[in-house]
């Protein structure tokens, strides 16, 4: 606890930011946001769907099913 309050004691000068700098400050933030929370996410193990059997495998509504 001492290391960190000597070490925060160093930190009191003021340091500016440029426009520019700022603006890539908050879009790494944002990324990082959006990779993090797709890396935690419960997405990857949930299936979206309910199999009625509605899917639609022919071409076009127009085709007909061989056989029938």
């Amino acid at each position: 606890m001492k290391k960190l309050k000597a070490y925060l004691e160093t930190m009191s000068e003021t340091v500016s930011m440029t426009k520019r700098e700022h603006t890539l400050m908050l879009a790494l933030a944002v990324l990082a946001g959006c990779v993090l929370g797709m890396l935690i996410s419960p997405r990857k193990s949930l299936c979206c769907g309910n199999s009625n059997g509605t899917q639609n495998y022919y071409g076009s509504w127009d085709d007909e099913p061989e056989g029938e």
